[in-house]
């Protein structure tokens, strides 16, 4: 008695080659994904810690505190620090004492203030600078996350994002 053929089945070596086809697609659209939400979350935050410092400068003489740049520097990464894993607090507080670690975890925010010691992390990227009025212009420096990406070196500057944050409180 004759059941029937195995025409129209599907050969599991076929079915290993699309999961393996499927895992590496996965991969590399989890990595692009992560490298953009970076850069996004980098450039909001440049922004949002150039408010915290621009903030901090104009109400510095109001609260009885000298109107310089160390007291928006402060503003500023005390904002980044409610937002921070509590594995890159030790990178972030180096940063507000103008310390300069050797290397950055990945995913952790970190201004570039232009000194010399962070010439290792920050390169010539950015500075941090208060204009007479209050605006505030600072580089915040990210490092996205990835499963592949991190170890292809030629992918290296992709995911590093430096972006630029400039704020002013209006006062008037």
């Amino acid at each position: 008695m004759r059941l029937g053929s195995d025409q129209g089945a599907i050969g599991v070596p076929w079915m290993v080659k699309l999961a393996i086809a499927l895992a590496v697609f996965g991969v590399l659209g989890y990595d692009t994904f992560v490298t953009i939400a970076t850069h996004l979350s980098a450039e909001n935050d440049a922004q949002n810690a150039a408010y915290a410092a621009s903030s901090a400068w104009s109400s510095a003489s109001s609260d009885g505190v000298p109107q310089n740049a160390d007291t928006a520097f402060q503003g500023a990464i005390t904002y980044l620090a409610g937002k921070q894993s509590a594995k890159c607090m030790s990178e972030l507080k180096a940063n507000s004492t103008l310390a300069s670690p050797s290397s950055i975890p990945t995913g952790c925010d970190y201004i570039c203030t232009g000194a010399k010691s962070q010439a290792g992390v920050c390169g010539s990227h950015g500075r941090f600078a208060i204009d007479p009025d209050g605006t505030v212009h600072l580089v915040l420096r990210k490092q996205a996350q990835t499963l592949v990406f991190s170890h292809l070196g030629f992918m290296h500057s992709l995911l590093v994002a430096w972006e630029h944050g400039d704020a002013s409180v209006d006062t008037g």
